[in-house]
Formats: structure tokens, sequence, C-alpha cells
């Protein structure tokens, strides 16, 4: 069982962006996380996620998706820790995904 939450982050260049966040099995204990910056693609209605902090490989790490050849970025953050960074930085990330991705 895990909690989940998805939260409107803003608009940037005619998109909605989002933050979900996961956490398992509880937002109060969590083991294992993940904090997600994505948007949902006008055409095809796919979630297209663009920065994801999260304890997939066994540890904490940044993935910025619009950087694939970038080594994963170890972090020394909690759940909440990693949500506030994800809300603080979205824009950054989204202009960065724009770039690279259009």
């Amino acid at each position: 069982m895990s909690d989940s939450i998805t939260l409107p982050l803003g608009d940037y260049s005619g998109r909605t962006y989002y933050t979900s966040i996961r956490a398992t099995p509880s937002f109060n204990d969590p083991e294992e996380f993940a904090v997600t910056a994505h948007y949902r693609d006008r055409d095809t209605d796919d979630e297209i996620q663009i920065a994801r902090i999260d304890t997939a490989h066994g540890y904490t790490h940044f993935d910025r998706l619009f950087r694939r050849d970038q080594p994963k970025e170890r972090l020394d953050v909690g759940v909440w820790e990693a949500a506030e960074i994800i809300e603080e930085n979205w824009r950054t990330y989204a202009r960065s995904y724009e770039r690279v991705f259009g």
C-alpha cells in the first residue's frame, strides 16, 4: 500500500505542470518515495515526466529527465524535502526540458 497525491504546479509555455508525490507505505513513514514534475501531452494524453527525485536503485537520487546522459545525482533528502525542491524549481526544469525536446 502507498500514499499518493498530485498537485498543480502552474503553467509554462502553454502546458500545465503537476507534481506527483508517492510514498510507500505512507507519507508519515516512507521506506520508498518518488516526487515527479510532469505534464500531460495534449495529443496523446500521456504523462511526460521532466524531473524526478526517488529512491529507486537503492538510494535517493535526482533524475533530470531532460539530460538523459547525466549520472544520477545522489541526494540526502526525505519525501517532503524532495517535494520542496521540485516545487521551487519546476519552471527551470520545464525550460530545460523544452530546450531539449521542444
